[in-house]
């Protein structure tokens, strides 16, 4: 049964998928828990979050996008071997916030680390 997650991200929907070979969750989306500087109402920064306990909790997280005027959101994942492929729309008030798309490679071990 689908339950609320402590995820804070009030601008664009969450997308979130399960590690392969792991019961472990990968979330994308804009946190605007504080963790990170954001800016109200805006759709930045994009991070991506691990959850080890059925998306209670979300301790893991690493920042993928931060620019302030950025706009970052609807976020595909794709698993390939030890990393994955994160396509997303990503502009800013220059060029128009849904008129890039950015592909993003990272892999298993950088989300899973603690440094930036």
């Amino acid at each position: 049964m689908p339950e609320k997650t402590s995820l804070a991200s009030p601008v664009s929907p969450a997308s979130i998928k399960r590690l392969p070979g792991s019961a472990d969750l990968l979330a994308v989306f804009n946190d605007h828990s504080g963790q990170f500087p954001f800016s109200k109402g805006k759709r930045t920064p994009l991070v991506a979050a691990i959850s080890s306990d059925h998306g209670r909790t979300w301790p893991q997280r690493r920042l993928l996008e931060s620019n302030p005027d950025g706009w970052y959101c609807y976020t595909a994942i794709h698993f390939t071997g030890d990393a994955v492929l994160l396509a997303y729309c990503a502009g800013d008030s220059k060029v128009g916030g849904l008129n890039r798309l950015r592909l993003r490679r990272v892999t298993f071990e950088w989300l899973k680390s603690g440094g930036p």
